[in-house]
């Protein structure tokens, strides 16, 4: 394991990238081995980043962000069983596995979005995400993500502005109703 990648020289590269390039898909091409770098290159193991929301299912660890919400990185750990229902970005990101196994479950809009806070919705596919596996979502991604082992599963998730930030929503697959989207983030940590 390489201790010379940091948090810092991660950042470095990011704003160079979004610095010369717009489109989210040669964004996340770029960022992806940046990222399974920085991912192999951290002690991921400390407790604090192992802590978890009950109420949520996973706890969010801010390790970075941009005064203006952009290009903010985390580490998110999920409880066993636990993880989130159908949700956007409404920016990119690039996701690595760190431990543990995370199901990603992506799915289609198939309505046009012209009724506000309604959203019919179906499922496209599904992986299984372990450690040192990215995966790439560009702004309308749709996907859930639950972790389906019996212990915590751990991922860092670089994003293109601070997701609380990008006006996200998370879907009700039965209900049909779309809604605006926003997790509970625990203070920055330094990697």
């Amino acid at each position: 394991m390489s201790a010379r990648y940091t948090l810092d020289a991660y950042i470095g590269e990011l704003r160079r990238i979004v610095a010369s390039e717009t489109d989210p898909a040669a964004i996340t091409t770029l960022v992806a081995p940046l990222a399974r770098k920085f991912a192999q290159a951290v002690e991921w193991s400390r407790p604090e980043y192992r802590a978890c929301d009950p109420e949520q299912g996973f706890g969010v660890h801010l390790l970075h962000e941009e005064p203006d919400h952009a290009l903010a990185v985390f580490l998110i750990a999920w409880l066993p069983g636990r993880g989130t229902t159908p949700h956007n970005h409404k920016t990119w990101a690039v996701v690595v596995g760190l431990t543990g196994e995370e199901q990603e479950t992506n799915y289609e809009r198939l309505d046009r979005g012209e009724t506000p806070g309604h959203a019919v919705l179906a499922q496209r596919g599904a992986q299984i995400m372990r450690a040192g596996d990215v995966a790439c979502c560009h702004p309308e991604h749709i996907h859930a993500v639950r972790n389906v082992g019996t212990d915590i599963a751990m991922s860092l998730h670089t994003y293109g502005r601070h997701f609380n930030y990008t006006g996200r929503s998370d879907f009700d697959l039965e209900e049909k109703r779309e809604r605006p989207f926003v997790v509970k983030v625990e203070e920055p940590a330094r990697a």
